[in-house]
């Protein structure tokens, strides 16, 4: 159980719990870090476990669907992972949407797979996905369910019907969501190396038409332009699109080269032994 510096007496209640019963550990981090971080701390606390399932303290995810998951897992030995997938998300069709277009776009950020629309990192995983979702989260700025959907290989997608929440609130409301979508989208391992490459792909091509059509029209003679202009226009334009083909070509290195980012170190104290 990890808490995120609760306010209330959330910490006295897992402690005493812990102290009650000894499979009970406790993650108490020293501030809060943010969900995100605090995820990112718990995977690479659990990577001792053959199965372990993440599930949010709000119980607005249905526990008894971790039964199912860890039944599917024992079951199929293929997969390695069960994904909870929401069917609907709760909200208008405004933010319906805008959700949709947010999971879609957090996935083409990522240069691995695509995050599956309803996924909030709810799941049970065996121990290879964990450990390679502690390396993601270490080695790159990808959130935490973009390390939980790269890490699995052949993960079997659970739907499931989320209902409402009836207590407290959510970690972001109202405009706190757009701050953290930007970041996880800016974020990504290929966010970067793709958006230079879908630029100077456009501009590549933009150029090349501009200097093939100011060459061919004059050698056309329709052409107002004096002699020599148009050649120097047109050869200056298709060095320019060779410029974004460099471009492109570098961005897709990079793309496979990608550098680790910058991870904010958790502090806690751990109540009850992992062992």
């Amino acid at each position: 159980m990890a808490d995120n510096c609760s306010t209330d007496n959330t910490l006295e209640v897992l402690t005493e719990l812990g102290r009650k019963d000894p499979a009970v550990v406790v993650l108490a981090n020293q501030m809060n870090y943010g969900g995100e971080a605090s995820i990112g701390n718990v995977l690479d606390q659990a990577r001792i476990y053959d199965l372990v399932v993440f599930l949010c303290s709000d119980l607005q995810d249905p526990p008894e669907i971790a039964l199912e998951m860890v039944r599917s897992l024992i079951e199929h030995p293929e997969l390695d992972a069960v994904l909870a997938v929401k069917k609907k998300s709760a909200g208008g069709p405004m933010l319906r949407l805008a959700r949709r277009i947010y999971y879609q776009a957090l996935g083409l950020s990522s240069r691995h797979s695509i995050v599956p629309s309803g996924f909030h990192g709810f799941g049970c995983y065996r121990q290879s996905v964990i450990e390679e979702a502690v390396c993601f989260w270490k080695s790159s700025d990808l959130n935490a369910r973009q390390c939980l959907t790269n890490a699995c290989q052949l993960p079997l997608l659970l739907y499931y019907q989320q209902p409402d929440r009836m207590k407290g609130t959510s970690s972001y409301q109202g405009l706190g969501y757009f701050p953290e979508a930007l970041r996880a989208l800016i974020s990504g391992d290929a966010a970067g190396s793709r958006l230079a490459l879908v630029m100077s792909l456009i501009g590549m091509a933009l150029s090349t038409l501009i200097g093939v059509f100011l060459l061919l029209n004059f050698l056309s003679g329709r052409s107002t332009y004096s002699s020599g202009i148009p050649t120097v226009m047109g050869l200056v334009l298709i060095s320019f699109a060779m410029q974004m083909l460099m471009i492109a070509l570098l961005s897709r290195q990079i793309e496979g080269l990608r550098m680790g980012g910058f991870r904010r170190k958790v502090f806690f104290r751990q109540i009850g032994d992992v062992n």
